[in-house]
């Protein structure tokens, strides 16, 4: 899966090349309950021994539910889009030598570099805490940087389990761009906000916008799982025509 070990997310005794910093807001710099491995206030994003990232190569339009299970279980990362009970699109991620990825999401598992948990309103402990609803989805997001310079980072919505893949059911928000190539929402959102005037004292909100599966920024939904995605604000990713296969 290209994942790496505990000791990869330190920086080396070298001078590191840091990409930046995550901060969960609200806690003052400290989690209730303190850090706790991959679980913590802030994580710090730095180049990485070795690259990880992924980037699509081939897509595949699959007909039956046994084929779409075969290509996900190929042992490499793939994004599958349930179309019907009769069509999927499956588009497979290959090695990308030249970026850095890390995930974020409530879970636990070993792909995500960056754990967060809901904040439960008067707790002073979350973990004792019964969370009915997360608005936090398991595989939340992924944050791919440029490992050359400027070290461009980019947003995605959900992330890769531990079988390498991300799932959008009939339900989800899909659809083909006008490319051809398919994208989609997740249940819970990824939602960003750059504040006017930068990070500042005198900072004023910003719009709230919503980034896409694949990184492409829109207008927010009606609501924030509607299946109908809002307008198209930036399409910040240049892609190239993909090989599709019909299975």
């Amino acid at each position: 899966m290209f994942s790496p070990g505990p000791e990869e997310h330190c920086a080396p005794n070298k001078e590191p090349v840091k990409y930046g910093e995550l901060v969960v807001l609200g806690y003052n710099g400290a989690l209730p309950n303190g850090d706790r491995g991959r679980r913590k206030s802030r994580f710090a994003l730095y180049k990485r021994p070795k690259a990880n990232g992924v980037k699509p190569s081939t897509v595949h339009v699959i007909s039956t539910p046994q084929a779409s299970k075969a290509i996900s279980c190929k042992g490499q990362h793939s994004i599958s889009y349930t179309l019907s009970r009769n069509q999927t699109v499956v588009v497979e991620y290959t090695h990308d030598k030249d970026t850095d990825m890390f995930q974020v999401g409530r879970s636990t598992e070993s792909p995500i570099d960056f754990v967060v948990t809901d904040t439960i309103s008067g707790s002073q402990n979350n973990d004792e805490a019964q969370i009915t609803q997360s608005t936090i989805s398991r595989f939340a997001c992924r944050i791919v940087c440029d490992r050359n310079e400027p070290y461009t980072a980019r947003i995605f919505a959900a992330g890769f389990d531990s079988s390498k893949n991300i799932f959008l059911g009939e339900k989800a928000a899909k659809w083909k761009n006008p490319d051809g190539h398919m994208d989609g929402l997740t249940t819970n959102g990824v939602l960003v906000m750059h504040p006017r005037g930068g990070f500042t004292e005198e900072s004023q909100p910003g719009v709230w916008r919503e980034i896409s599966v694949c990184g492409d920024v829109y207008t927010l939904r009606e609501t924030r799982s509607a299946q109908q995605r809002g307008k198209l604000v930036s399409g910040l990713h240049t892609r190239k025509m993909l090989e599709t296969r019909n299975t």
